[in-house]
């Protein structure tokens, strides 16, 4: 999970390439999917889209998101990373967002700190 925040999980979750999952799915710790998830995608740590993988939910959320294969969901994290390879659709909310060259996203985002995000109060 190479470029992640930096922290140590003790507990990995894998979805390898002939995995097909069918309804929503929660975890802790680090998941990386190289399969197929038809569903929202909770997790209480990273998160690793592998090539293979795809999510195709309402709702994405993670402390870290490394997208290399394909999401389309809403997705909400502290940190993204969207890889040349990741192709993403739907509304992203994120503290920080990476885009490497070559990397396909279509939809909105917001990124920033929280109060940069918040509307502006009239005196």
């Amino acid at each position: 999970m190479g470029r992640m925040l930096g922290r140590k999980e003790r507990t990995l979750t894998y979805l390898g390439p002939d995995t097909e999952v069918l309804g929503d799915m929660r975890a802790k710790g680090q998941v990386r999917i190289d399969g197929l998830v038809r569903g929202s995608v909770l997790v209480e740590g990273e998160l690793e889209v592998g090539p293979t993988g795809r999510v195709e939910g309402e709702r994405v959320e993670a402390r870290s998101v490394l997208i290399h294969g394909e999401v389309k969901a809403e997705l909400t994290a502290e940190k993204v990373v969207l890889s040349k390879t990741a192709r993403f659709t739907g509304q992203l909310k994120a503290q920080a967002l990476e885009v490497e060259a070559g990397a396909v996203f279509v939809g909105q985002s917001v990124a920033g700190e929280h109060k940069a995000l918040e509307a502006p109060k009239e005196a």
